[in-house]
């Protein structure tokens, strides 16, 4: 008996794709608020996987995060994330800014 050997093509078919799940598009709800007195100490709290978004839409701002030995300065249009979970401090640095945060959930 002859057997000729079978003739297998140079790269594998490509495997059939599977259906691509949406991933529901992330809406942020965007909350303003003015830092007052330079005194007055404004806290935020964000749970575990969720991202904390701040920016600063005028003036000057501090932000600390808890258990960060780093302290944040933020400047009108100056953005800064935070993974959960984390509890910020944010306090007018001089004059009155205005502050927008969001929270981002997975």
């Amino acid at each position: 008996m002859n057997y000729a050997p079978a003739l297998l093509p140079s790269t594998p078919p490509a495997p059939p794709a599977l259906p691509r799940q949406q991933q529901p598009a992330c809406s942020l709800t965007w909350h303003t608020q003015a830092l007052a007195s330079p005194q007055a100490v404004h806290v935020l709290d964000f749970r575990r996987n969720e991202t904390a978004l701040l920016e600063v839409r005028q003036g000057r701002a501090w932000v600390t995060c808890d258990g960060q030995l780093e302290d944040y300065f933020l400047e009108p249009g100056q953005r800064l994330s935070f993974t959960g979970p984390v509890r910020l401090r944010v306090s007018a640095e001089g004059g009155v800014p205005q502050l927008r945060w969001a929270c981002a959930k997975p």
